[in-house]
C-alpha cells in the first residue's frame, strides 16, 4: 500500500473521513470495489459473552448487498478457530484478544477490528466474609483453564498482592468451567474463578440448592485496583481476516455499525435482546439472560482506541508467560484502521 505517497495529496479526503467517522463515506462507491460473496462465516466461541452482540447481526442477515448469506458457527478450542480461518472456512471471528494477536503473531493473515467485552471473570463462593484477595489466603481456589486467560490474570493478581501460590494462597486446576461448577455444587470446591455465564449458572444453581453462592470478588475490579488503570480488562473482540477487509471493506464497516448499534440495545433494553440471544443458548432461559447481560460488561471500542489498553494487558500478561500472545506484542498491522480502506487506498 502507497500511503506514505498517497499522504500530501489525500489530505482533504482525510479529513472528510475523519469528520464522518468510521461509517460508510459519500467520498468512495465501495460497491464498485467488492466482490459478491455466497456465504460469509462468522465463528464464536460456545457461550454468551462475546455472542451476544452477534446474534443479531445474523437474525438480520445483512452485511451488505455483496452478501447473499451469513452463517455462524461455534468453536470449542484454539486449533479449530485458527483451522477456520486460515482455510478461510470462517472470515469473521469472536475470540479472546490474546488469542488474536497469538495467531497473528503466528502467522494467520487477521486484524482486530473491535473489543466487545471488558472483564467476565469471578470468584464464585458461599463465605460472605471474603471480600478481597487477601482475604482468600490460607484458601483453595478451583480453576478452569491452566495456563490460559483465567488463570492467568488471577496468577498475575496474586503476584502483583505478593501473595505465593503454594503457600498463600493453593490453586488446583480444572479442565473446564462447567466441571468447574459441577465441584463447586458439589461442595468438593469451596472457591472458583468462572467467566461469564457459568458464574452467574454456578450462583443461580448453587442457591436453588440452597449454597447461598455469590460472585465474591470481580476480578475486573481487582484489575483496577492493582494497576490504576480503568476496573476492566480487554477482554474479547472480533478479528476479521484481512483479504475480506481488502476485498470487502464495506462489510467490515456494516458489521462495526450493527455491532455497537446491538450492545447499545443489549445493555439499554436487556428483555427484549433476551427475546433474540435465548434462541441460540440451548438450556438458559430468557429470564436469566436478562439477569446476566449487564455483568458482560459489554462496550464497543475500535481497535485503535482499545489499543493502548490491550498492549498494558498483553504486556501484564506476557510477564507469566510470553507465549501467550505468541511471543511479543503484536505490531501495528494487527489492528484494523477504517481510514485504511475507506479511500482509493483500499485498491493498493
Amino acid at each position: 500500500m502507497e500511503f506514505i505517497r498517497k499522504m500530501g495529496t489525500g489530505l482533504i479526503l482525510v479529513a472528510v473521513l475523519i469528520t464522518s467517522g468510521c461509517g460508510m463515506s459519500k467520498t468512495t462507491d465501495l460497491k464498485k470495489k467488492s466482490n459478491s460473496i455466497s456465504k460469509l462465516t462468522i465463528q464464536a466461541p460456545s457461550g454468551l459473552s462475546i455472542s451476544s452482540p452477534i446474534y443479531q447481526v445474523i437474525e438480520d442477515n445483512h452485511l451488505g448487498e455483496t452478501v447473499e448469506e451469513i452463517a455462524f458457527l461455534t468453536w470449542d478450542s484454539p486449533d479449530e478457530l485458527r483451522a477456520r480461518i486460515t482455510s478461510n472456512q470462517a472470515q469473521i471471528s469472536a475470540l479472546p484478544t490474546y488469542v488474536g494477536a497469538n495467531l497473528y503473531n503466528k502467522g494467520a493473515d487477521i486484524q482486530l477490528i473491535n473489543t466487545l467485552v471488558w472483564g467476565v471473570l469471578y470468584i464464585v463462593g458461599a463465605d460472605k466474609s471474603v471480600q478481597s484477595l487477601e482475604d482468600l489466603k490460607g484458601k483453595t481456589v478451583h480453576v478452569p483453564f491452566k495456563g490460559d486467560m483465567p488463570d492467568l490474570v488471577f496468577r498475575y493478581l496474586l503476584d502483583q498482592k505478593g501473595m505465593e501460590i503454594g503457600q498463600d494462597i493453593f490453586i488446583e486446576y480444572v479442565s473446564t468451567p462447567q466441571a468447574t461448577v459441577q465441584l463447586v455444587l458439589a461442595k468438593k470446591a469451596e472457591y472458583a474463578v468462572l467467566p461469564e455465564h457459568t458464574a452467574s449458572m454456578a450462583v443461580r444453581r448453587g442457591n436453588q440448592e440452597g449454597l447461598q453462592l455469590q460472585k465474591i470478588i470481580s476480578l475486573q475490579e481487582e484489575w483496577g485496583k492493582i494497576t490504576g488503570k480503568e476496573a476492566r480488562i480487554p477482554q474479547a473482540g472480533i478479528v476479521v481476516n484481512r483479504s475480506l477487509i481488502q476485498s470487502n471493506p464495506e462489510i467490515v464497516k456494516i458489521l462495526q455499525e450493527q455491532l455497537k448499534d446491538n450492545i447499545q440495545k443489549i445493555n439499554d433494553n436487556p428483555e427484549k435482546a433476551a427475546q433474540t440471544i435465548v434462541k441460540y443458548q440451548d438450556g438458559l432461559e430468557e429470564d436469566f439472560i436478562v439477569n446476566l447481560l449487564p455483568d458482560l460488561n459489554l462496550t464497543f471500542v475500535d481497535a485503535q482506541k482499545a489499543k493502548e489498553e490491550l498492549e498494558f494487558f498483553y504486556t501484564e500478561l506476557a510477564k507469566l508467560s510470553p507465549d501467550i500472545i505468541g511471543g511479543k506484542l503484536p505490531d501495528e498491522g494487527f489492528y484494523y484502521h477504517c481510514l485504511l480502506y475507506t479511500s482509493d487506498a483500499a485498491d493498493d
